[in-house]
């Protein structure tokens, strides 16, 4: 069974794009924290985008 052309498919591609983009957007806050000197707030944007 293929989900090619599918909505189901339309659906999972925008979900695995929106998850990518959060892992990446809570990455660079865990580096801008450790920068500013919060490492704990950073492991906590690094635990979160761990999920």
């Amino acid at each position: 069974m293929s989900l090619e052309g599918t909505q189901t498919h339309e659906n999972l591609k925008a979900a695995f794009a929106g998850e990518s983009q959060a892992n990446r957007r809570y990455l660079y806050f865990a580096k801008v924290a450790d920068v500013e000197g919060y490492p704990d707030i950073a492991g906590n944007f690094r635990d979160t985008a761990e999920g």
